[in-house]
C-alpha cells in the first residue's frame, strides 16, 4: 500500500481555532489544519465520556459541497459509487469516489436533497475530490455547478445522550430524536439556520450539526451548557472510529487499493438481482476495472487484537517469520482494554481467528484476526412497523 501524505505551505486554522485554544486544546497539523489532537481531560477520558455520554467534535475541516442543476443525478452517480434512484429526499449515503482503476480516491457521505446534492468529503482529499469533479462535468459535459462551502462550521455530536442534547437545545417540536440514521433535515431556530445529518464516525448515535461562521461559538456554548457534552479531539476520534471498525483514507484507502481489497464492496452499486440491470441515470467512474481487480486482488482488510503492546504503523504481520501482511491503523482500546487495529493480510491467511505475530520496533506479538466492529454500533434506527 502506498502510504498517503499531505503537503501544505502553511497550516489553515479553523473558524473556532481561538474557542479550542481557550479550552487548552493541544493542537497538532492534521490534513493541512491545526486541529484540537486532545483537551486537559486527555484521550482515554474523552474516548469513555464520549461511549458513556456525549462526545463534541470539530470536524470543520472537512469539505463541504453543494451541487445544483438539472444534470445533478447523473453528476453524483458518475462521480460516486452509491444508488441514489430510490433514495428519499434527506437520505444520506456512504459512498466512495473511484480512479479509472477502481483505487479509492476517497469516501464520502452524499445527502440527497429536494433541489440539490449535499456532499462531505475529507480535509486531506477535498481538493482532489474537486478536481475529480471538475474533470467529470467537462468530459460529460454536465449541466451541473457546484458550491464549495469553504471551512464551514461542522460540529459532530457523538454519544448516547446526543439526542438528549439535541433536544435541550433545540426542544422537541422538531422531533430531532427520532431522525432515521444516515437522514438529514434542516431547521429553524431563533432566525438562525442549522443543517442536521444523523451520522458520525465514532459507532455511536449521533449528528453532525452545521451552522454559518457568524452562530458556531453560540451553538457550541449551548452544547457545553447542557453539561452532557465536552469536547473530544482527534486521538478519541481515531480510537473511538477503530472500535467501530471504520476506515480511515490514507490508511485503510488510497488511490491503489480497490473496494475488494478494502472490503468496502458494500458501499457499490450493484444490478438489480432479478433484472441484472443497474437503477441508475450514469455509470460510476471504475466500474469497469473492478472485476479485474477482485481477480487481481491479494490482500485484504483484517480486523486484529493484540495479546499484548500496540501494534501501529509501520509494522509488519508474520506468520512463521514470513511476512504476510502489514497494519494500516492501530491503537488501544479504552473498552477493550487491549490493542486492536486493522491490516492489510494476505489472501491465504484472512480468515478471523487466524493467529499470526506483530513485529513491533523487533518484538514479536501475538495477534488475532478478529471480526469488526469490535464493539457494537450503536447508530439509531427506528423500529420497522
Amino acid at each position: 500500500m502506498r502510504k498517503i501524505s499531505y503537503s501544505f505551505t502553511q497550516l489553515m486554522k479553523l473558524h473556532l481555532h481561538d474557542y479550542h485554544v481557550n479550552l487548552k486544546a493541544k493542537m497538532v497539523p492534521f490534513a493541512g489544519y491545526e486541529m484540537p489532537v486532545q483537551y486537559p481531560q486527555g484521550v482515554l477520558k474523552e474516548h469513555l465520556y464520549c461511549r458513556e455520554s456525549c462526545g463534541l467534535f470539530d470536524v470543520s475541516h472537512m469539505g463541504q459541497v453543494k451541487v445544483f442543476g438539472e444534470d445533478r443525478m447523473k453528476f453524483v452517480e458518475t462521480l460516486t459509487t452509491g444508488e441514489f434512484q430510490t433514495k428519499k429526499s434527506g437520505q444520506s449515503v456512504l459512498c466512495l469516489i473511484l480512479n479509472e482503476k477502481a483505487g479509492i480516491i476517497d469516501d464520502t457521505i452524499v445527502a440527497k436533497r429536494d433541489d440539490h446534492i449535499h456532499i462531505v468529503v475529507n480535509a486531506g482529499n477535498k481538493f482532489i475530490d474537486m478536481k475529480q469533479m471538475d474533470k467529470i462535468i467537462k468530459d460529460y459535459n454536465y449541466k451541473v455547478q457546484y458550491e464549495y462551502l469553504q471551512d464551514k462550521p461542522l460540529i459532530a455530536v457523538q454519544g448516547p445522550n446526543a439526542h438528549k442534547v439535541l433536544n435541550e437545545i433545540f426542544g422537541t417540536e422538531y422531533n430531532l430524536d427520532k431522525i432515521p440514521f444516515m437522514f438529514m433535515v434542516n431547521i429553524q431556530k431563533n432566525g438562525i439556520d442549522y443543517q442536521i445529518n444523523r451520522c458520525g464516525y465514532t459507532g455511536e448515535d449521533g449528528y453532525e450539526i452545521s451552522v454559518e461562521n457568524s452562530k458556531a461559538q453560540e451553538l457550541c456554548d449551548k452544547l457545553l451548557a447542557t453539561k452532557m457534552a465536552q469536547f473530544c479531539g482527534l486521538g478519541a476520534r481515531d480510537s473511538l472510529r477503530l472500535e467501530a471498525g471504520l476506515c480511515l483514507h490514507g490508511h485503510e484507502m488510497d488511490d491503489t487499493i480497490s473496494p475488494y481489497e478494502a472490503k468496502l464492496m458494500w458501499t457499490v452499486r450493484k444490478p438489480n438481482k432479478e433484472t441484472g440491470k443497474y437503477n441508475e441515470s450514469a455509470a460510476f467512474i471504475g466500474r469497469d476495472a473492478l472485476p479485474q481487480r477482485q481477480k487481481d486482488a491479494k490482500f485484504k482488510r483484517m480486523g486484529f487484537i493484540t495479546q499484548s503492546g500496540i501494534a501501529r504503523p509501520p509494522c509488519d504481520i508474520e506468520f512463521q517469520g514470513q511476512k504476510i501482511g502489514s497494519v494500516t491503523s492501530g491503537t488501544y482500546s479504552p473498552n477493550l482494554k487491549k490493542g486492536l487495529g486493522f491490516a492489510f493480510i494476505n489472501n491465504e491467511y484472512a480468515k478471523d481467528g487466524t493467529q499470526l505475530q506483530a513485529d513491533i520496533r523487533g518484538s514479536k506479538v501475538n495477534i488475532t484476526l478478529s471480526p469488526t466492529p469490535f464493539v457494537p454500533q450503536r447508530y439509531y434506527k427506528p423500529e420497522k412497523k
